[in-house]
């Protein structure tokens, strides 16, 4: 350490002046890193890490990674739990939540001023969403088994018109499949597609998302700002220095000289006000011509300040108090963010599924368009030929009318499917940037079969329970003790300034060296100054802010409160309705396939026309995707009905959930086995083209 005092400030003052400092150097701790920039950045991440790392235990119970920039590993240390060590049900902390008085002059329980703001920690339940073993993937975003069989059928109806296309992108698959034939050798490889599951998605999000990493600077920077709060009220080490030449010409006796000063010492804040000083000082004169001598100066002082009325007491301490609490605050909204993000990339991936679900079912459209199209025809031609209906049946005879309206819906299947898949890709664009990844990046969406615990209604227990462990309304609830305490802070403000000030200092005689410091040049000093309160027109207007602070922070506490009752129930009956939904779409599907299926059988015999078959069709079409959305919109109504109720664990230990949310920890462990490849590693040959 003295190496790199040496090194900074030779240049400067000299061999000699900086060796005669280093003795009132000696146990003085200076900032770690010297003058080097990493060493600052490192001191730094080590502070925060370790900060960061007990506030979140000691406030959430478990320790998510919240670093957007691991570049330093936190020194291990084991949670503090000195803060507080009442359990969550402690009588004494419920009643402090529920003291919310009128009278902001009525001092808050010592523990708002001492002590850190814990919250309940909810208690562990089966996780909403877990995947089951082994994965059930649903169909992919292609063609149908069947569809495959259904191209006869196309070419039959292209003799007769223009030829139907199962792909919407025809035209440029055409194109590469010729570029492909056209090539000689085997493929040129191509980037293999990223799968995405839901987990996977999450994963991603939490180590890739710019949005997540914004929020995570922002705890770093509150856990920054304790770190200076702390450091103030602890001893603050200063060491400086100066170069000065002094010289006249003839008419002023000619004279110069040269002289060096360096001072060192340290400061410290009290913690119940004032500060105290205690510094050397010492000075060098060369004489370089005329009549000034060489000399050798050398002093120490003791000096403090101390108030007694105004800024006494632990109005003193509430920087830090403010800075402490506001790290327990940004914890907990880092967690409910940590949480809204969770249920966003969940209600994304769901309506992406629901998307993916919807293309396929109009292809399927465009399959049953194509074969209602060849029915149409060959029952009007068998009508012109005379054969008729079948026999034994009421015939009912097809005009060219019926043979335009499956025409009609032939094409308005292929422009649905167009449609569809063009929404489809363009949701997947916006997931990929709300995920962070590039927009030209390959992903396939893997939709896979997931476990859904249903939470029981439990009526106005659930308002009780979201009072109990929703983050914000606890936060609310210490803001008030936060804003009484501000009142104090202002009352203090108006009392009149007497500080206590003291001070000693002693050096060497004229002529000893500086090393020789002498009792007979000790000097001291110490006095009152009183600074009446004629004028506090400022400290007037800081009180009456004050005042309006703490009862604006009851009414937004009390509006909070009533708006998380609202939440809560509105989630509850979110979710029978979306049960209820999924019931009556399951119906609907089974109704609008029997209506096709008798429909079909109907204008085979002759009895019906293409009108009801065209409209089962879209019936069926409207069931399907009403239910996956609603399938979709039950799982994220789950989420958001455990995320309202401040009972939403996202902790690793509590499933495959909370395991994907944690940056901390590699790859999920569990599920299908599939490896999940990283963007700069999925260059791999691929056998052929793909659909767009």
């Amino acid at each position: 350490m003295k190496t790199k005092i040496v090194t900074c400030l030779a240049g400067a003052l000299g061999g000699a002046a900086v060796a005669a400092v280093l003795p009132l150097l000696a146990g003085v701790s200076l900032v770690a890193g010297g003058c080097s920039t990493d060493a600052y950045r490192a001191s730094a991440d080590r502070d925060v890490y370790r900060l960061i790392e007990d506030r979140k235990r000691a406030t959430l119970g478990y320790d998510p990674q919240a670093v957007s920039d691991p570049t330093v590993s936190p020194t291990t240390t084991q949670p503090s739990r000195a803060l507080d060590e009442r359990p969550p049900g402690d009588p004494t902390a419920d009643a402090r939540n529920e003291r919310i008085e009128n009278d902001p002059s009525t001092p808050a329980p010592k523990r708002a001023y001492a002590a850190i703001p814990v919250t309940p920690i909810p208690p562990v339940e089966p996780p909403a969403i877990e995947l089951p073993a082994p994965v059930q993937p649903l169909l992919p975003l292609g063609p149908f088994p069947n569809e495959a069989a259904a191209t006869a059928g196309l070419a039959a109806a292209g003799s007769a018109g223009q030829p139907v296309s199962l792909d919407p992108f025809a035209a440029e698959m055409a194109s590469r499949w010729a570029e492909n034939r056209l090539l000689y050798g085997p493929l040129a490889p191509r980037r293999k597609p990223l799968d995405l599951d839901l987990f996977a998605a999450l994963r991603y999000g939490v180590r890739h998302s710019r949005t997540y990493r914004d929020r995570m600077d922002d705890l770093y920077l509150a856990a920054l700002d304790v770190t200076l709060e702390r450091h103030l009220l602890s001893p603050r080490p200063f060491l400086g220095g100066g170069l000065q030449y002094t010289g006249g010409q003839f008419d002023t006796a000619y004279q110069s000289a040269l002289t060096a000063t360096v001072n060192g010492g340290v400061r410290q804040r009290l913690p119940y006000g004032g500060e105290i000083v205690a510094q050397a000082l010492v000075g060098f004169v060369h004489a370089l011509g005329g009549n000034v001598e060489d000399g050798e100066t050398a002093s120490v002082a003791l000096s403090g300040s101390l108030p007694l009325l105004r800024g006494a007491g632990l109005v003193n301490l509430e920087p830090l108090i403010s800075s402490e609490r506001e790290l327990v605050y940004r914890v907990r909204a880092f967690e409910e963010f940590r949480r809204t993000f969770a249920i966003d990339v969940a209600n994304r991936y769901f309506q992406l599924v629901a998307s993916y679900q919807s293309v396929n079912n109009r292809r399927q459209q465009v399959v049953d368009s194509v074969s209602l199209l060849d029915r149409t025809r060959a029952i009007y031609a068998a009508n012109l030929g005379g054969a008729g209906a079948i026999a034994g049946t009421r015939a009912l005879k097809l005009t060219f009318l019926e043979v335009q309206r499956s025409e009609q819906q032939l094409l308005d299947a292929q422009n649905s499917l167009i449609d569809a898949q063009e929404a489809y890709l363009n949701a997947l664009d916006d997931f990929k940037t709300f995920v962070g990844m590039e927009v030209r990046d390959d992903v396939e969406i893997v939709p896979v079969a997931l476990e859904l615990n249903i939470p029981p209604s439990q009526g106005d227990k659930l308002v009780d329970l979201a009072a109990a462990y929703r983050l914000d309304l606890q936060t609310a609830r210490d803001r008030i003790d936060d804003a009484r305490r501000q009142v104090a802070v202002a009352e203090n403000g108006l009392l009149p300034d007497l500080n206590l000030t003291g001070g000693s200092t002693l050096g060497n005689r004229v002529g000893d060296a500086q090393t020789n410091l002498d009792s007979r040049n000790l000097t001291y000093s110490a006095g009152l100054t009183l600074d009446l309160p004629v004028d506090r027109l400022a400290e007037r207007n800081v009180y009456r802010r004050a005042l309006i602070a703490f009862h604006r922070a009851q009414r937004a506490h009390e509006e909070l409160e009533d708006q998380v009752a609202s939440d809560v129930r509105a989630a509850d009956r979110a979710i029978r309705g979306s049960q209820a939904a999924i019931a009556i779409q399951l119906r609907s599907i089974e109704l609008a396939e029997r209506r096709l299926e008798n429909a079909n059988l109907l204008l085979k015999r002759g009895e019906t026309n293409a009108r009801d078959v065209v409209e089962a069709q879209q019936a069926l079409i409207r069931a399907q995707d009403t239910y996956e959305r609603a399938r979709a919109d039950l799982q994220v109504q789950v989420l958001q009905f455990l995320r309202q109720t401040g009972t939403l664990r996202i902790d690793p230990d509590t499933g495959t959930f909370g395991r994907a949310l944690d940056r901390g920890r590699g790859p999920w462990p569990g599920g299908d086995g599939r490896k999940q490849i990283a963007p700069t590693e999925r260059a791999e040959a691929n056998t052929g083209p793909r659909p767009g």
